[in-house]
């Protein structure tokens, strides 16, 4: 059927005109509803909700026609010939089609009503929302002295000013406020202009205060309150200055409320009552977004320069020396913080964490970092941090898996996210210690493709070598040399046979360690050669490069531990007895078990089982790290390290 006819049949059947009525009625019944609804104390929107009904009942209007109209007419014609049986199937099917089209637009049509007006409106980029409006009033005069009256609008004017100037929010000035004051003659007393701000303007926050002298000092007084409720949010300490030097008062209260503004929302996160000042903040939000460890002290120390009561910065700057290996400065500038013990917890909690640290006691470590990854688990620093203390202090592989699966590492930038890697290698160490090396070799193939951490590297060496998977061990050491990054490639043939010395597997060991030893004209890291030849049995060629190493680090525990344990090898009693008391006898505040670990390591290659126990329990208890080269992942205890005593050991914090 053409269209022609089709609307031939529809004028026929009255179609039309009934959409007429229709279209008619919706249009008279709007027009009255856009003059009557106010009168009627109707809602705003009233006609836009009678728009979507019409809309939406238009297409049932059109199936009602077919119903009541068109069909009794086709009945009436039942007996009519095939011809006209054929235009009734064809203008049937033009009809529904035609009413599936006119649906389809008037539901896009509603919706499109719906969304506009009812949906939640997306503000413009450098539009500020409303939520934003803080209402800045003038500071009462409190002095009794008109003289004074000029602090009152500076005080507005300059906070207002760092508000704007951060971008903290839109700001409603006084003489907004006054304009409507006039205009609604409302009278200039406090209760009623709160009233007019908190009715007419809609702000978030009100910021007000007053001054008054005391003892020949003025007091400034500031509070902010929520601009929908009668609640104050924040009561700032009064801040006293000179007669003659009020501005020190309002700058100071300035820092102060910008600091407010700026970390609103961080409640559980910060780590005092009262907020720092915005100087203050900004310099440790800057340091903690550098990676330049000079920039990040400096900045440190800038905002501990700016703001003395801020708190955070200064744990920060007891961890940096901590991490850093300065623990004599880490210590003393832990015992300079006195914090608030009557009204923060957490801040008592953190310096005990620190205290134990520096005091090797692990255990009280890890109950105190737990408290603190409570407040805030997915904090990836403090998720990272409480990983460490799991794994390498306390020797809990166990519980590493759900503190990681905490935060999802699926859509993590990890080229730009160096915590996330530390994560990922924690992971992978704890599920080696729980034996599950397909877990990490599924976890760090991906991960080494796209950064070349040497630590991550040597995990996925030791989830090879474990799993017993020796030719993939060979095809990734062969792709570091054909990358030729030699110095690299040979630290990992290192740690490949010390790998292989744990598993007592001394053939593969050797071939790893006769490559560096092939290589030695190329290779000039010295430590790097010593350990070959140490672990290759060859203490001779060792104990020479380890003098050298000697000469330039008189103190390093590891080297010293290595030539006493040589000399025994090679007979030279005198020198043994000089370098193990030297070892015996190092003076260090700070140690954590290091000396005992190296004692231990002596009386392991000795054959002296209980002395190496014992001061290995020591070196436990003294905060020593269990990493992935210690205790038992170190080849010096291979004899020892499935025997139940050594194993207790393993769980002294346990």
């Amino acid at each position: 059927m053409s269209l022609k006819a089709f609307f031939n049949q529809c004028h026929k059947k009255d179609v039309f005109k009934m959409l007429s009525i229709y279209v008619v009625s919706s249009w008279v019944l709007l027009q009255v509803l856009a003059v009557t609804w106010h009168p009627l104390g109707l809602p705003d929107k009233s006609v836009t909700y009678l728009i979507i009904i019409l809309l939406l009942c238009f297409p049932i209007y059109i199936f009602y026609i077919w119903k009541a109209n068109i069909i009794p007419s086709v009945k009436e014609e039942i007996n009519s010939d095939e011809i006209e049986i054929k235009k009734n199937k064809a203008f049937k099917k033009i009809y529904f089609s035609s009413l599936s089209v006119i649906s389809l637009l008037c539901l896009t049509a509603a919706f499109l009503i719906v969304n506009n007006n009812f949906s939640r409106i997306i503000p413009q980029q450098n539009a500020v929302k409303q939520s934003d409006k803080i209402a800045v009033l003038h500071f009462g005069n409190n002095t009794g002295n008109p003289e004074y009256d000029i602090l009152s609008k500076i005080a507005a004017d300059w906070i207002m000013h760092g508000i704007t100037e951060n971008k903290a929010g839109q700001v409603i000035t006084q003489e907004v406020v006054n304009q409507y004051a006039n205009v609604l003659k409302i009278k200039s007393n406090k209760e009623e202009v709160h009233s007019l701000v908190k009715e007419y303007l809609l702000p978030s926050k009100i910021i007000s205060g007053n001054f008054y002298i005391k003892n020949n000092k003025l007091l400034f007084q500031c509070t902010i309150k929520d601009g929908t409720k009668d609640e104050t949010l924040i009561a700032f300490q009064s801040k006293e200055c000179d007669l003659k030097n009020g501005l020190d008062c309002i700058d100071d209260l300035k820092e102060y409320i910008l600091g407010f503004l700026m970390t609103e929302g961080r409640y559980k996160e910060m780590l005092q009552e009262m907020p720092p000042k915005y100087d203050a903040y900004k310099y440790f939000m800057e340091a903690n977004n550098t990676s330049e460890k000079q920039d990040y002290i400096q900045l440190l120390d800038k905002a501990i320069e700016a703001d003395s009561t801020y708190f955070e910065p200064k744990v920060f700057r007891v961890a940096f020396y901590y991490n850093n290996g300065d623990f004599a400065k880490s210590d003393s500038l832990l015992k300079t913080i006195k914090p608030d013990l009557k009204n923060n917890v957490r801040q008592r909690n953190l310096l005990n964490m620190y205290s134990a640290l520096l005091a090797g006691n692990n255990k009280k470590v890890y109950t105190t970092i737990l408290t603190e990854y409570a407040i805030a688990p997915f904090d990836i620093k403090s998720n990272r941090s409480t990983m460490v203390v799991a794994l390498q202090l306390v020797n809990h592989p166990e519980d590493v898996d759900a503190i990681y699966n905490e935060i999802k590492m699926d859509s993590m930038d990890l080229q730009n996210c160096p915590d996330c890697l530390i994560r990922i290698y924690l992971k992978a160490l704890a599920d080696i210690e729980l034996k599950k090396y397909e877990n990490t070799i599924k976890l760090l193939e991906p991960t080494v493709e796209i950064s070349e951490t040497i630590l991550l590297n040597k995990t996925l060496i030791t989830a090879y070598i474990r799993s017993g998977n020796d030719a993939k061990i060979d095809a990734f050491l062969n792709k570091i040399e054909l990358l030729n990054k030699l110095e690299i490639y040979y630290d990992l043939c290192l740690f490949a046979a010390k790998e292989y010395l744990l598993l007592e597997n001394i053939k593969s060991a050797n071939v790893y360690l006769n490559k560096i030893q092939s290589a030695q004209s190329k290779i000039t890291n010295k430590n790097l050669l010593a350990e070959t030849f140490y672990y290759k049995k060859d203490y001779l060629k060792a104990e020479k490069l380890l003098n050298e190493l000697l000469q330039n680090n008189s103190t390093d525990l590891n080297i010293l531990t290595k030539l006493a344990i040589c000399n025994f090898k090679n007979g030279n009693k005198k020198e043994e007895e000089k370098h193990f008391n030297n070892l015996k006898n190092s003076e260090n505040l700070y140690t954590f078990g290091n000396i005992d670990y190296g004692l231990a390591q002596y009386y392991a290659i000795n054959g002296n089982k209980e002395d190496m126990e014992k001061h290995l329990m020591r070196a436990v208890a003294a905060g020593h790290l269990f990493t992935s080269q210690t205790f038992q992942n170190d080849p010096h205890f291979v004899k020892y390290k499935d025997s139940p005593s050594f194993k207790n050991i393993l769980k002294y914090w346990h």
